[in-house]
């Protein structure tokens, strides 16, 4: 249950007050699975073995402040902070934990740290403040942007541990990756209500990270932009995402820098209550400043994704996600998706960069708040790519080349 706070606060000196609520709330989600990424093209000596753990999948606590302006109008503060129930720890989940508790490269079963991202700080995963009306909402601060979903896929954000599509046109290694997702610095017009059927509905516009300088020599300035158009009428719902970055690392001198463009379309159909079924394309596309940085562009095979640095490449993807109410305490889930080898600059395929995933999966509600879920999920990498699971830093380690992740999972979440 959901606990609000209430506080009163002088409105002006003739002594009318304002109501300000405070509401607590947060999300538990651990589970006992097994991780592995085995088939390495390497060879048996760089893949990741079987591990059983205890691990946390984006679990967080936070608050929401918001306070009557009148006339319609209210002003709020959201701050969303990560936290592994499993240990306690900061580290995210591909982090190794050193028996001496500093983080750093471990393989050992107990060294292999199983924790959730996006935990060092207060407001990690979510912090900004705002105004605005039933029509529309200015948030400024850290937000999530194109990693959100709504209808079309909440498979990995609100039912289990993960998602496999989710993973494809946001991931936390392969060759191809969003241009933009959680992030600082961010100034977004939110539609509310007042939009009816585009509720929900975004732009926003992304400053310059914390912490970034400007070579003299090449005085650069890095922005993202990008906007969210979602619709939601009786039993159809559909979302059209875009998002564009401009010098990420602030200077184009830098061999990291690039610029980015990343789109996905989807469409759902709920079919009967708590059913869904709906399909998403995604095309992601990303270009390095420096000649040197395009050197992989070129290639054809053998494509080096330890480097962080791995040339001009474009790839597309599609996936079909299922929701499906059995009964009204039983939900069952599916996924499949797949990406095409991706491209170099010249419009050229690099060899066996492709990538398809499954998921199967479903949940008992023990009640409003709390239900158990139980998974499967798997990514086949062809030879040249290395795509792992993401979202909460689920993965274990990072894959090799040609390795395919796979987990099996049995969970409990509890919201409050």
């Amino acid at each position: 249950m959901k606990k609000s706070l209430i506080a009163l606060a002088a409105l002006a000196a003739t002594g009318a007050f304002a109501q300000s609520t405070v509401t607590i709330y947060g999300r538990a989600n651990v589970d006992v699975s097994t991780y592995s990424a085995v088939g390495a093209t390497a060879g048996a000596g760089s893949d990741i073995i079987n591990r059983a753990r205890v691990a946390d999948s984006g679990s967080r606590f936070g608050f929401r402040v918001n306070e009557d302006l009148g006339g319609g109008m209210r002003a709020f503060v959201v701050c969303e902070t990560g936290m592994n129930i499993d240990n306690g720890g900061f580290p995210g989940q591909g982090v190794g934990l050193n028996s001496n508790g500093t983080t750093g490269a471990s393989t050992s079963a107990i060294g292999a740290a199983n924790q959730n991202g996006s935990t060092n700080t207060f407001c990690s995963r979510e912090g900004h403040v705002g105004v605005g009306n039933a029509t529309a909402e200015l948030r400024l601060g850290r937000q999530n942007i194109w990693w959100t979903h709504g209808e079309i896929n909440q498979t990995g954000s609100s039912f289990a541990s993960l998602d496999i599509l989710g993973g494809m046109y946001a991931p936390s290694s392969g060759l191809s990756a969003a241009p933009v997702s959680r992030t600082s610095n961010v100034a977004l017009i939110h539609g509310g209500s007042g939009l009816g059927a585009f509720a929900g509905s975004q732009a926003y516009y992304v400053a310059a990270a914390e912490g970034a300088t400007t070579a003299a020599a090449s005085p650069n300035k890095g922005d993202a932009m990008g906007f969210k158009l979602n619709y939601s009428a009786g039993p159809i719902v559909a979302m059209l995402d875009y998002a564009k970055v401009n010098n990420s690392a602030n200077d184009t001198a830098n061999a990291g820098n690039f610029n980015a463009t990343g789109m996905k379309i989807g469409a759902g159909y709920k079919y009967a209550a708590g059913s869904l079924v709906s399909f998403t394309y995604w095309d992601l596309e990303r270009k390095y400043s420096l000649a040197a940085s395009q050197a992989f562009a070129n290639a054809t095979s053998n494509v080096n994704l330890g480097s962080a640095t791995r040339g001009n490449r474009s790839q597309t993807g599609w996936g079909i996600n299922l929701q499906h109410a059995l009964t009204n305490e039983i939900d069952l889930y599916a996924q499949y998706g797949m990406m095409g080898n991706a491209k170099n600059s010249a419009g050229t395929a690099l060899t066996d960069t492709g990538v398809k995933g499954i998921y199967l999966g479903g949940r008992y509600k023990l009640s409003k708040r709390t239900h158990v879920h139980a998974s499967y999920a798997q990514l086949t990498n062809q030879a040249n790519n290395a795509l792992n699971f993401s979202g909460g830093a689920y993965a274990s380690g990072n894959a090799n080349l040609g390795a395919d992740p796979k987990v099996m999972a049995v969970g409990i979440l509890h919201n409050f």
